[in-house]
């Protein structure tokens, strides 16, 4: 099967267009974020998870966090004006029909279906971001300066998405 190849070579040709300067890493198959830092010898923080919602109507979303953090649900449906009773995370098929990639791999845009991108802003307090490129055993890491213009250029939607544990600052 071929998911997660074109999604792979699709953010490869954005960053090229946009001239950027990622380092593309292949290693062992990951599934968790925890997994796919030790492999990148990278903090957790510095992981962008993407994480596929939709809105039980037909509307989906991708939200992208710190790896190290939980998405917080309702800000999410708020930011969109969907129920926040209703929301819910897509399924494996789902998020594998969405876009074109298994979960654990789905990359923070490039997707099959054009879907919007919300962006968490806490992940602009790393220098370095990494994350998994449409296959699990494909990642890169970029500088963060570098994955902001991309998001910039894709009119991703940035926003305070994250559960904070009170002893944090």
């Amino acid at each position: 099967m071929n998911m997660g190849i074109e999604e792979f070579q699709r953010i490869k040709n954005e960053f090229s267009c946009l001239k950027l300067h990622p380092v593309y890493l292949e290693h062992e198959s990951t599934l968790t974020s925890e997994d796919s830092a030790r492999i990148r010898g990278s903090e957790l923080k510095q992981g962008i998870k993407a994480l596929v919602f939709s809105d039980g109507k037909g509307n989906w979303v991708v939200v992208n966090i710190p790896a190290d953090k939980k998405v917080k649900q309702k800000r999410v449906a708020e930011q969109l004006g969907w129920s926040k009773k209703r929301i819910r995370m897509g399924t494996k098929e789902e998020v594998l029909e969405k876009t074109g990639c298994e979960t654990g791999a789905v990359p923070p845009f490039g997707h099959k279906t054009v879907i919007p991108i919300l962006v968490d802003k806490h992940i602009y307090d790393n220098v370095e971001s990494d994350f998994n490129m449409g296959l699990r055993t494909h990642s890169v890491k970029i500088s963060t300066e570098e994955i902001k213009v991309v998001f910039k250029k894709i009119k991703a939607i940035e926003g305070n998405f994250v559960k904070m544990i009170s002893h944090e600052k």
